[in-house]
């Protein structure tokens, strides 16, 4: 099966890409959502890999797309055709963490600093394991159009499996 792997740093437009692409037909995991991932004492998160790989190893109604950035991510990449990068300049983020009203993260000042810190330190890592980059200072409706382009690219599009909720 053709999975796609959306991630990126808090606020560069992950959640709402996949809002868009569960609204336009395709199965979607926001591992930000309860019981997909874990925080640790530390405040790091961590995704529940057994719960996802087995998600990924059971949808047969076609592509799924996930959402979401983890040190474990990187144990996945083997079930997933695509792993796109989705970017933006740190003013743009901090700009969309403090108006977004879904997601608390990043409000305060010791997360904005682990923000900024892995903008430094992991956004580089994830560019070198990534399929694809997405500068997402563009409208949501062509960052999600492009997102497409890449699934269609690799067979993963919603008219060929079907649509619907995982």
């Amino acid at each position: 099966m053709k999975h796609i792997l959306i991630t990126g740093m808090s606020g560069v437009g992950k959640s709402s890409a996949l809002e868009t692409l569960r609204n336009r037909g395709y199965h979607c995991i926001e591992m930000d959502d309860p019981g997909w991932s874990f925080m640790d004492e530390d405040g790091h998160q961590h995704w529940i890999i057994d719960r996802l790989s087995a998600a990924l190893d059971t949808s047969n109604n076609g592509p799924v797309f996930v959402a979401g950035c983890a040190e474990e991510q990187s144990q996945l990449h083997d079930k997933f055709c695509a792993v796109i990068l989705l970017s933006a300049p740190l003013e743009v983020m901090k700009e969309r963490i403090s108006n977004r009203d879904n997601n608390s993260y990043g409000k305060r000042a010791d997360e904005m600093e682990l923000i900024e810190s892995n903008l430094c330190n992991i956004e580089p890592v994830l560019r070198r394991s990534c399929t694809h980059e997405i500068i997402t200072t563009c409208p949501l409706n062509i960052v999600v159009d492009r997102i497409e382009t890449i699934a269609a690219e690799q067979g993963a599009s919603p008219d060929a499996f079907g649509a619907g909720e995982l």
